[in-house]
């Protein structure tokens, strides 16, 4: 697993960090290494946060605090357990009042309703300072979500970058030099990228297809292959090579089987 320390307090930031150590160290031959990333600041670990399977945090001293940073983290898609150390702030207190301020929507999926039941299954605590038994609980809680939680795919365009599912990706066309991303509920992203590199990145994934040297196609999205040209379900055609006709009837028949 990947961790993020995150915590101003820099002999509380060290602590966490040998804690974590040894932690890794006793579960080396069981559920494998823990790798650690320490952080002082909000900047730095707001990088590239859909790297790590948990985040400790306990930031007290700056313009952002602990609590504002795991929202930071939730509204940019992170799902991992995030971890507020207790120790100046109470926490579960200043958590208990933004719930009371999120309103209450009458459609379950409505963006209130999804904030609210993150806040309140993703957020962890423990005291500072912490104890063993409380920290491996944590860790065994995050490795157990690690094991049940769905991959994404990080699209980075040039202002937007975007996690997604592999079912949310219909296909990918060159554009110049870049891939023009068409994804579920009508949405695109543009990116700096080239096929082969895109379909090296989805390489744990089976269901995509390089049907042409402009373009790359969910399996799961097609519609119809009719000769030479592939229909998507969203009505978008394109024309197949005949050097990749093969490989695309063989994914379709396995879609098929599935």
């Amino acid at each position: 697993m990947h961790i993020a320390v995150c915590d101003d307090n820099i002999a509380d930031r060290k602590q966490t960090e040998r804690l974590l150590g040894r932690a890794s160290d006793r579960r080396l031959h069981t559920t494998g290494v823990l790798y650690i990333d320490s952080y002082g600041n909000v900047e730095a670990v707001l990088r590239s946060p859909m790297l790590y399977d948990a985040f400790f945090i306990d930031m007290t001293n700056g313009p952002v605090n602990g609590f504002q940073l795991a929202r930071k983290l939730i509204d940019a898609g992170v799902v991992a357990p995030i971890v507020l150390c207790i120790s100046t702030i109470d926490y579960p207190s200043v958590i208990e009042a933004a719930l009371a301020k999120v309103p209450d929507d009458v459609t379950e999926a409505s963006n209130h309703d999804i904030l609210r039941r993150q806040l309140k299954k993703q957020i962890l605590y423990l005291n500072k300072p912490i104890k063993v038994s409380e920290l491996d609980a944590m860790l065994d809680h995050a490795q157990s979500l690690k094991a049940e939680t769905i991959p994404t795919i990080e699209l980075r365009g040039e202002k937007d970058t975007l996690y997604v599912h592999e079912d949310e990706i219909l296909y990918a066309v060159k554009s110049g030099n870049y891939l023009h991303v068409v994804l579920t509920e009508g949405r695109t992203l543009d990116i700096l990228s080239t096929l082969p590199n895109l379909h090296a990145q989805l390489a744990m994934f089976t269901h995509f297809v390089i049907i042409s040297e402009h373009c790359l196609v969910n399996i799961t999205s097609v519609q119809k292959l009719s000769l030479l040209k592939l229909t998507m379900k969203d009505g978008q055609g394109f024309s197949v090579s005949p050097l990749e006709l093969p490989k695309i009837k063989k994914a379709l028949k396995g879609e098929c089987r599935s």
